[in-house]
């Protein structure tokens, strides 16, 4: 059971590292960073949440399909690296341009966008996606419910009579006599100089 303070400080973290993700992920394109890294921040930030609040906590508030998203995301990805082909280019040849953002006629900035960072936005889909498949499906209650090849339980491999227990079992005992190598060691000397 997490605290109270755990769970506000989670929630104020879960916050700042999204935007951080989402930083990460849009400033790629031209410093360190990317899709991959801001991806994985976004996973880390619910996972947070995950061990502050429970699976079922989460599961229950976050019912995406995750799946769809790496799906997705991997599309996305592919065709901005395959699109330049079709246009006569090299594959995955970056374009680039930029805009000047006017507010009221008062010149803001620049933006340069480049073609490189659709394929950061189709990674980053990806990454958070199967990452959080995966988290969802560890930490779901139904896998072994739903999953023909899940190992069975160990309870169901118990015979009958028997209690599950993880002390061990005592080895059996012998009960036919058995020789031991020190009795045959010590027999043949007395024997052969008979």
């Amino acid at each position: 059971m997490s605290t109270i303070i755990a769970k506000t400080v989670s929630r104020a973290v879960l916050i700042v590292a999204m935007l951080f993700s989402i930083y990460l992920l849009l400033n790629g394109a031209n410093f360190p960073g990317g899709g991959f890294v801001g991806g994985v921040l976004f996973v880390c930030a619910i996972v947070l949440v995950y061990v502050t609040y429970g699976a079922k906590y989460i599961n229950n508030r976050l019912q995406p399909n995750w799946l769809n998203w790496a799906a997705y995301g991997l599309l996305f990805a592919s065709v901005t690296a395959i699109a330049p082909m079709l246009v006569g280019h090299n594959y995955f040849r970056s374009a680039f341009d930029h805009y000047h953002v006017e507010l009221f006629g008062i010149h803001i900035g620049t933006i340069e966008l480049l073609s490189s960072m659709f394929f950061d936005f189709g990674v980053y889909f990806a990454v958070i996606g199967s990452l959080l498949f995966i988290l969802t499906r560890i930490s779901s209650d139904e896998v072994a419910e739903h999953d023909e090849d899940y190992p069975p339980d160990r309870a169901d491999m118990l015979g009958e009579g028997e209690e599950f227990s993880l002390k061990p079992k005592a080895p059996p005992k012998i009960e036919a006599p058995v020789e031991t190598i020190t009795e045959k060691i010590t027999e043949t000397p007395a024997e052969e100089s008979k």
